[in-house]
């Protein structure tokens, strides 16, 4: 709107109705703003806490499996890796969270019979197998979780944005329609007021004579 619109009354009406609609979007804004970040804060507690579990499980893994390829050997290790025990599938899907579009990571697993000759000291593979299981739904989780953070963190930066866009342009700008066509009725009225006072002194004295 250009700051020549005419400067009449029913424009002053619209435009503080505009103005008070842009502050309540403002207000709506923020308070958005303010919910994602602590379903941001909390959800980064939970990754730092997911991660560190995750660690733990992975390590223990990599020990065995490199116990297991010491005591059995690289080439044996190599053919029995041809043959997993288990195979995972991945689903993912979609979700909305606060109006954001966020993945839901879910996955099913076949276990397949051993195929590693059961007379050798197999023990550790099998061990190595079972962390290995037990920490899969966790990188499930934790793969969701990463783009859950993500996603709400790009929201954030487009909430800010628009924020920005009515603090720095949309509401001065309304705010400086309305000042100025406000200025202009009262100057309009003052004039009038001065053009029928004049108009009234002009009567009087006709009336007189």
């Amino acid at each position: 709107m250009s700051m020549r619109a005419a400067p009449s009354k029913m424009n002053l009406i619209r435009f503080k109705r505009t103005l008070i609609f842009l502050k309540r979007a403002h207000e709506l804004l923020e308070e958005k703003r303010e919910i994602l970040l602590v379903e941001i804060n909390r959800r980064i507690h939970e990754l730092i806490k997911l991660k560190s579990e995750v660690n733990n499980l992975l390590q223990n893994a990599m020990n065995l499996l490199n116990r297991a390829t010491i005591i059995i050997g690289s080439r044996e290790m190599d053919a029995i890796s041809q043959s997993p025990r288990i195979v995972y599938e991945i689903e993912v899907s979609k979700r909305k969270l606060m109006g954001v579009s966020v993945p839901s990571i879910s996955f099913s697993k076949e276990e397949k019979p051993v195929s590693y000759n059961i007379s050798q000291p197999t023990i550790l593979i099998d061990l190595f197998i079972e962390a290995m299981d037990k920490s899969m739904p966790l990188l499930v989780k934790l793969a969701e979780l990463e783009t859950i953070i993500i996603r709400l963190l790009e929201e954030v930066k487009k909430t800010q944005q628009r924020i920005n866009a009515l603090e720095q342009v949309l509401i001065p700008h309304y705010q400086h329609l309305i000042a100025f066509i406000s200025s202009v009725l009262e100057e309009t009225e003052r004039e009038e007021f001065v053009r029928v006072k004049k108009l009234k002194n002009i009567w009087m004295r006709r009336a007189r004579l």
